[in-house]
């Protein structure tokens, strides 16, 4: 078991709006847009109250892993990104226990 915990990240309505215009989203629902989705590896936490401690002092880093998914020119991206509109943008699952099934070494591929 690993010591830390796994969080999925969902697109809400909004952030689907956001992205309505992209040749790469034409005819996509929100729906086939959640199909697959990034889950990211917090510090461990024990359950949701926990996760709202932690999720502001992550959530750009998150916010900004989603929107650069789609468009990499910072100046095409929301001017407000605050907590309040992550929280909008995204539904956020928390999954408290990872086990690492894999007999080697964790591995960074960007450093």
């Amino acid at each position: 078991m690993l010591n830390r915990c796994v969080i999925t990240v969902k697109a809400k309505q909004p952030f689907f709006e956001w992205l309505k215009n992209l040749p790469e989203t034409a005819g996509m629902t929100l729906d086939e847009l959640n199909e697959d989705g990034i889950a990211y590896l917090l510090p461990e936490v024990e359950d949701d109250d926990d996760l709202e401690t932690i999720l502001p002092q992550c959530f750009d880093l998150i916010f900004e892993e989603e929107l650069i998914g789609w468009r990499t020119d910072e100046k095409t991206w929301p001017a407000v990104r605050d907590l309040a509109t992550f929280q909008s943008w995204f539904d956020v699952q928390l999954r408290s226990i990872v086990i690492d099934l894999v007999d080697a070494p964790l591995k960074d591929d960007e450093g």
